[in-house]
């Protein structure tokens, strides 16, 4: 018998995420009272996808005004294009990381990604420079390497499930250095300080989580 940390839930048959929000979940004593044993969700669930409604409604009537003032108004930037990039990332917000109660591993790589997109979207508008992809690309996975580092840190006892997150950010780092020698990526102090942390901490957690390092890697990847 399981429990899931984020959705206070005893499980009691043998999967290994909840099925709520998909954490990881760890082993625990199980609440002998069967009635109750999963929250009701109905009930937040439909008040969130109100919100979600209300959000999307206001969201196109204001970006279609936005449009019009540029275009009345039109002084060689269009500026309503970062207005509809920026509510478009809340919009992702709201319905990929908060509507559906995701875990961390899926909440935190939808921010980052979003943000990103949102980032080479603004320079790109502006007056293409690189500093998107030269600082706030490489940038984003020094924070998830952190966020990851506090992550383990908080949940010790369980810190194996963040693996696959370390993994995915060696991976990013390996597209960074890739766009490097393509010269896509003109300032590369960051994207190789990034790549660094990524793999040291990747290589680590191997070599010092041993046997349930390894064991998690199986599990994730089915082998």
């Amino acid at each position: 018998m399981k429990r899931c940390k984020t959705c206070q839930v005893t499980i009691l048959d043998s999967t290994a995420v909840c099925p709520l929000c998909h954490s990881v979940l760890e082993t625990g004593e199980a609440n002998k009272e069967r009635p109750g044993m999963y929250p009701d969700v109905k009930d937040a669930a439909r008040r969130l996808n109100f919100v979600v409604k209300l959000y999307t409604f206001l969201a196109i009537v204001i970006e279609a005004g936005l449009i019009a003032l540029n275009y009345a108004f039109y002084s060689g930037l269009w500026w309503s294009a970062i207005s509809g990039v920026a509510i478009l990332y809340f919009y992702m917000t709201l319905r990929y990381s908060i509507q559906k109660n995701s875990g961390y591993l899926r909440i935190i790589l939808t921010q980052v990604f979003a943000a990103v997109i949102l980032a080479v979207a603004v320079d790109v508008i502006v007056g293409y420079r690189g500093w998107s992809v030269n600082y706030v690309a490489p940038g984003a996975i020094l924070l998830m390497d952190l966020a990851v580092l506090i992550l383990m840190l908080v949940n010790a006892a369980n810190w194996q499930s963040y693996i696959l997150l370390q993994l995915m950010t060696v991976l990013l780092s390996g597209v960074m250095l890739i766009l490097w020698k393509v010269g896509v990526v003109a300032h590369p102090v960051v994207a190789v300080v990034a790549s660094a942390s990524s793999a040291v901490m990747f290589v680590g957690t191997i070599i010092f989580g041993d046997r349930r390092a390894k064991n998690e890697l199986k599990r994730r990847f089915h082998v």
